[in-house]
């Protein structure tokens, strides 16, 4: 059994297989280009004699997306059997195709004694797109040092490598650095910063050279020559591979004055941890046009609000903010005008405001009294220098040493204890103190406050003393009676 299989295997292929040999794929160019139309020839050689025979080709795969047929079928007739012939199409290779190598089905269908037989080869086309550079840059820059930014955008359908922009000296103008970027693939962009030096005011040209290589050869024309004959005229292309390019050309700007726009703030005291208003004020100096503002840090809401300045025009623009930390803080400005950005990093200084309070009051004695307590700090502000003192009124005398009690800085959370002694000379539900202290601004800060005596163990001279007079009568007469009482008794017994 098993020889007999080798047997059947051995018959099969000894058979002699007739048909069609693709003897030749020929697209005349190193490699296809994108959005191009191209020729196409296939080669075949009869093998048999062939009759009606077609040839005809058709995109394989992800090729159906990107490569149009124009002309897919050829006919060729009568072959007979060893001979030679060609196959013309006319193929379309769409815009934006990426680089690759794409499959393409050639097929030969033909007839021999009656009966109709097909032959089909794979063959590959490489398509590679070029690289197409372009440049986006503000054209509107300042008298002096600017940093600008260079877009340099791929709009081609090939990766450019090795991407390098260098200036020579310019009209007004020179270029302090160059820039470098590894690759750039379609469709993308990437930027380089650069800085320029403007001088003057008015326009300005600063040539350029940008270099770049593709990872393939670039096929590029180099030379076309005509002839002509009697009966024909033969156009000739030369081309060369290359995989260097080299592009030049001029970047043109317009210089303003460095002072074109004036920023300041209005209130560059901020409170910490409160929403408040941030008010800058432009100046105009460059001519009418409308202005964008933008704050990068710490907004609520809108950061961003436009307004149109005639030339010389001062007008306020308001932010609402909300500063966490305190200190001094830079928030990031942009103004926008005409293609230009101005950043500015405009500097505050946040100051938390102190909230001091009297807590754990006690006041003892009599006439004379002690007040005792602490004074907290509840804020968010630093309390420098703070002192309390008692006020002098009808009633209240402050007495020495305790008339005041300096506790010294208090921070936020925090807390200092202190003692006053003062006498009281007349009935009265309140003692006023005075809290005294500077804000971290410097700013000087007096609170008076009433610490109220209703409730307290205390006694106090004056008319206060009256209430007791009962009192002292009630215990004189309870101490008659029980003497009475007793002198009662003590008769008795001595009868």
């Amino acid at each position: 059994m098993r020889g007999f299989f080798f047997l059947f295997l051995f018959l099969i292929f000894s058979i002699p297989v007739y048909g069609v040999e693709f003897v030749n794929f020929d697209y005349k160019n190193e490699y296809l280009e994108p959005g191009k139309t191209y020729d196409l020839w296939v080669v075949i050689q009869a093998e048999e004699e062939m009759n009606n025979s077609v040839v005809g080709i058709y995109p394989y795969g992800v090729g159906s997306q990107y490569i149009e047929i124009l002309k897919g079928k050829d006919y060729i007739g009568y072959l007979p059997e060893g001979v030679i012939d060609v196959g013309h199409f006319f193929i379309h290779i769409k815009e934006g195709t990426p680089s690759g190598d794409y499959k393409v089905v050639v097929y030969c269908n033909y007839t021999r004694d009656g009966k109709k037989y097909s032959n089909n080869r794979v063959f590959e086309i490489p398509v590679r797109g070029k690289p197409a550079l372009t440049l986006e840059y503000t054209p509107l820059i300042e008298e002096g040092m600017n940093r600008i930014y260079i877009v340099i955008k791929n709009e081609g359908t090939g990766t450019a490598q090795d991407v390098k922009i260098r200036f020579e000296e310019g009209e007004n103008i020179y270029a302090l650095s160059e820039g470098y970027i590894p690759y750039i693939k379609p469709g993308e962009g990437k930027a380089i910063e650069v800085k320029v030096y403007g001088v003057g005011t008015g326009m300005a040209k600063l040539p350029y050279i940008l270099q770049y290589s593709t990872p393939y050869n670039n096929l590029q024309l180099v030379e076309k020559s005509e002839s002509e004959s009697i009966h024909s005229k033969t156009v000739t292309y030369t081309y060369k591979n290359q995989r260097k390019v080299e592009e030049r050309g001029n970047l043109v700007f317009k210089i303003i004055p460095s002072d074109a726009v004036e920023i300041e703030v209005k209130n560059p005291l901020l409170p910490l941890g409160e929403i408040t208003n941030f008010t800058l004020t432009l100046k105009n100096n460059y001519r009418d046009t409308r202005f964008t503002v933008m704050v990068g840090r710490y907004y609520i809401g809108n950061n961003k609000k436009s307004l149109f300045l005639r030339k010389g025009e001062v007008r306020n623009i308001t932010f609402t903010l909300k500063m966490e930390e305190g200190g001094i803080k830079e928030i990031p400005v942009k103004v926008i005008f005409e293609g230009k950005e101005i950043e500015r990093n405009i500097a505050v200084d946040v100051i938390g405001k102190a909230e001091l309070v009297l807590t754990g009051v006690n006041v003892e004695g009599t006439g004379d009294l002690i007040i005792t307590g602490d004074l907290s700090n509840l804020g968010t502000g630093r309390a420098r220098g703070v002192l309390i003192s008692l006020k002098k009124t009808e009633y209240v005398i402050p007495m020495k040493p305790y008339e005041n009690y300096f506790i010294g800085t208090l921070e936020p959370n925090d807390y200092g204890s202190f003692e006053l002694h003062a006498k009281v000379i007349n009935e009265t539900d309140v003692i006023p103190v005075v809290i005294q202290y500077r804000e971290e601004n410097n700013r000087v800060v007096k609170v008076e406050r009433n610490i109220s005596v209703r409730g307290m163990d205390i006694y106090i001279s004056g008319k206060r003393e009256g209430e007791y007079i009962p009192l002292i009568f009630g215990g004189l007469f309870l101490l008659g009676v029980l003497f009475l009482l007793y002198r009662v008794f003590l008769g008795k017994g001595s009868k």
